[in-house]
């Protein structure tokens, strides 16, 4: 029963956990969007500041509503722990867009959008394991 409510406990916090990330990529991609394609930015530096912006608005959002730490929020030890994961999942997503980008010719719009469940995966578990891990 306990493995049970456990497995339980994961998969709701999956499920939160898409939900953020889901008004995470709806904001950053109208942020995206809007610097580069309206305003001209190259997608590189929109990209670095769509991420920026999106460990401000999820650490909050993950630290309050999906994982539920007691503590305070913390901009101590958990945000570098947070901006950790984020960095190792910032250096596989602009690789590979780069890749994808300059070798093989993809829209960086769809390109993003391809990569964009692999850079949930490595943060959803970097964060639940490492960066919110209770031990």
């Amino acid at each position: 029963m306990k493995k049970l409510f456990k497995h339980l406990k994961v998969n709701f916090q999956l499920f939160k956990y898409l939900i953020t990330g889901s008004i995470n990529f709806v904001t950053s991609f109208l942020i995206f969007y809007l610097l580069h394609f309206i305003i001209g930015i190259n997608y590189t530096a929109t990209f670095v500041i769509t991420w920026l912006y999106g460990i401000l608005l999820t650490y909050s959002i993950n630290f309050i509503w999906v994982f539920k730490l007691d503590e305070k929020l913390q901009l101590k030890n958990r945000l570098v722990k947070y901006f950790l994961v984020y960095s190792t999942s910032f250096t596989f997503n602009i690789v590979i867009l780069r890749v994808l980008v300059e070798c093989y010719f993809i829209n960086p719009m769809y390109a993003q959008l391809f990569i964009l469940p692999f850079v949930m995966l490595i943060n959803f578990y970097g964060f639940k394991l490492w960066a919110f891990n209770h031990k």
